[in-house]
């Protein structure tokens, strides 16, 4: 079959050369059939095979290897998309596409096979990707967007069908407008009308330190997810009795500001198609968000990361042309957290509307609210936002927000603007954040209200040519925040390099002047407060992101400079050692040494994380993560197991233990063992 059909090569690198050949010669295939879309390929290498970075069995994992994979763009709408990825030994990897890589689903898990081997001289790759694991519409005509991909770790080479150009940065791979043109997919079939995952979910769960968090125990939880297909571009999800007992725990930290910390998603329900609920401040690349006006974890988690049960929901999400529309409902049981403290049930609703404009560029509305079952305090949002692509590397987000709060009054308006330009040799940034004192939004993340942000930087890159480096930028930026009075809240100036290292390493270095201003105390830890007044001081911050697709690597940082009228000293420091093919094993340390002049204001918090991965093969893999804080005087371990004994379906065991330390009691806080079976079934099949 593959001697009739014609390949796709002569591959362009995107980095580091750009515009010159790869490398390594490669040769791929696309073919279909009414049900499967079909990706082969010949992935040539002239090395070794023991030089070949192909490390890694994990699904997901995000560590670089030689990979082989191809992006696809349904709808032809140049914005978004899918990647599916693998290397020589079947590990995958993929990604759904938001807004040119505006937003990326790392956790997106859809159902599809593939299988590698090798030959003389390279490795091959077969890949049955089912239709029905797409959003499309079937009976379209139009053409799709393609791309096929490939990397080679030891060098970060990226190389594309369809080049890529270097200007577009690290986020190029996700430059859905740049993706080729795949003609003649017809007559496929988008799959079953209905696909089921029924569970079970059994064991033992109990908090000993709170009697209203602390479940019965020795029970079992039955419940069901399923996908509706509703028309051939428009799915339902549906959920009763939502369960996560396999989602990894979050990574203890330790918060010395007077701001929530953010928290990424992990729950797999609500991170398929989150990229079109989105709508906030720009971030960036490597910083988390400070302002999101829907943020995923206020659903089913209290602010503590407690859980709450969900009783039920349903999403709908779809494209109709160039409109793209989303709507859900979901209902969480009330629960009690502690003597004081009742969540009662709630509903969460959202609905979300954007359309395409232009060749990049898109205009919508959200609607969010928030109803409690009792007489606690609702909240409804509405928003409409913006998104302008102009040429290649200018980019223009805004959006402008009203809400309403029952026990709120007051100015409840947000407003946001922001204009960036990145190229491979400069770039910049402006931008501009309102949000009123009484605007609030409870199915949100918003770090501060009541202020006004005012932001800018800029830089420049060069690629001098020296040994062992790739790339420098020289940058600098600022920011300064107000209250409504405009008294200032905080004041940022910074500059500093950054090196990109030839094998992908990356050092970060950085001085800044720093103002704080406080109008009210806040606790920077148990007991002990931080007066008000204002508070100047100089920083300095050096990163060492390593080559992590090496043997061992080894990174760390520091930061050093005033904190509140005393002094901060925090280095951290990671190593990652691959065992073998299997095996994975990661220490991270970080220690916060602070010196303010106050009452209880010099104290030591120290961090401890050892991460073990073994994967059995490409299906089944043990991880633990083991966590020891001393400033919140606990440590945590979790460990899981997950099984793909059959694609879409999963057995998951849990082991979950919190452990009271440095005198805290009772010794053991919370523990549980928790064992999931999930069942893929396909009715009529």
């Amino acid at each position: 079959m593959y001697d009739q059909v014609r390949f796709l090569t002569d591959f362009v690198q995107s980095i580091p050369d750009n515009g010159r050949p790869a490398t390594q010669r490669t040769e791929a295939w696309v073919l279909f059939d009414e049900n499967y879309l079909y990706v082969s390929a010949r992935c040539y290498d002239t090395r070794q095979e023991s030089q070949w970075m192909a490390n890694e069995m994990r699904r997901d994992n995000s560590t670089p290897q030689d990979d082989f994979g191809i992006g696809l763009d349904t709808f032809f709408d140049k914005r978004n998309g899918y990647q599916f990825y693998t290397n020589a030994l079947g590990r995958r990897s993929e990604q759904q596409i938001t807004n040119e890589g505006g937003q990326v689903n790392f956790d997106y898990n859809p159902v599809w096979e593939v299988r590698s081997g090798r030959f003389e001289g390279g490795w091959t790759v077969e890949m049955a990707i089912p239709f029905s694991t797409l959003r499309l519409d079937a009976g379209s005509t139009e053409p799709w967007g393609l791309n096929v991909g490939r990397s080679i770790a030891r060098r970060r080479e990226e190389s594309y069908f369809a080049p890529i150009s270097r200007d577009f940065g690290f986020a190029g791979k996700w430059r859905v407008s740049a993706f080729g043109t795949l003609s003649g997919i017809t007559g496929v079939q988008p799959g079953a009308r209905f696909r089921l995952w029924p569970f079970a979910v059994g064991g033992w769960d109990r908090d000993f330190e709170n009697r209203f968090r602390s479940p019965s125990g020795g029970t079992i939880e039955l419940g069901i997810d399923a996908k509706v297909a509703l028309a051939s571009s428009f799915v339902a999800d549906l959920t009763y009795n939502t369960d996560f007992a396999q989602v990894e725990a979050d990574d203890q930290r330790v918060n010395l500001t007077r701001f929530p910390l953010f928290f990424p998603e992990k729950r797999t329900f609500f991170l398929e198609n989150a990229g079109l609920f989105r709508v906030g401040e720009r971030s960036d690349p490597f910083a988390p968000p400070s302002t999101l006006l829907f943020f995923s974890r206020r659903i089913g988690l209290s602010e503590d990361g407690d859980v709450v049960p969900i009783v039920g929901g349903a999403r709908v999400t779809g494209k109709t042309g160039p409109w793209d529309i989303g709507a859900f409902d979901i209902v969480t049981g009330g629960i009690r957290l502690d003597e004081d403290t009742r969540m009662p049930a709630t509903n969460f609703a959202a609905l979300r509307v954007k359309r395409d404009v232009l060749r990049r560029s898109s205009i919508g509305a959200l609607y969010l609210s928030k109803t409690p079952a009792d007489e606690g305090r609702s909240n409804q949002v509405m928003a409409v936002d913006a998104a302008l692509g102009l040429g290649g590397s200018l980019n223009i987000v805004g959006f402008a927000a009203k809400s309403a709060t029952s026990d709120l009054t007051g100015s409840s308006h947000a407003a946001h603007l922001d204009a960036a330009l990145n190229t491979d040799r400069y770039g910049w940034q402006v931008g501009y954040l309102d949000i009123g004192d009484a605007f609030s939004s409870e199915m949100g993340f918003l770090q501060r209200t009541g202020i006004r942000k005012y932001l800018g930087g800029g830089y420049l890159g060069r690629r001098p040519g020296w040994k062992g480096v790739r790339q420098i930028y020289v940058g600098a930026n600022g920011n300064y925040i107000t209250d409504r009075g405009n008294r200032l809240q905080t004041g940022t100036l910074a500059a500093g390099p950054a090196i990109i290292f030839s094998d992908g390493g990356f050092m970060f270095v950085n001085v800044s002047r720093t103002a704080e201003g406080l109008t009210e105390p806040f606790e920077i830890r148990d007991g002990v407060e931080v007066p008000i007044g204002t508070y100047r001081g100089s920083q300095f911050v050096m990163l060492y992101m390593p080559n992590r697709s090496r043997r061992v690597s080894v990174g760390g940082g520091l930061l050093a400079g005033s904190f509140y009228g005393g002094s901060l000293m925090a280095p951290s420091a990671s190593v990652s050692a691959r065992v073998r093919q299997q095996l994975t094993v990661g220490l991270d340390y970080s220690r916060n040494d602070v010196a303010v002049p106050i009452a209880g204001g010099t104290f030591v918090a120290n961090l401890v994380a050892v991460r073990t991965t073994y994967a059995f093969s490409p299906r089944a893999f043990l991880s633990a993560l083991a966590q020891r804080d001393d400033d919140a005087r606990k440590s945590r371990v979790q460990a899981v197991f997950r099984y793909t004994y059959r694609p879409g379906a999963d057995l998951f065991v849990v082991y979950d233990e919190t452990r009271n330390i440095l005198g805290e009691t009772p010794p053991v806080h919370a523990r549980k063992f928790l064992v999931k079976m999930t069942v893929y079934a396909v009715p009529g099949r």
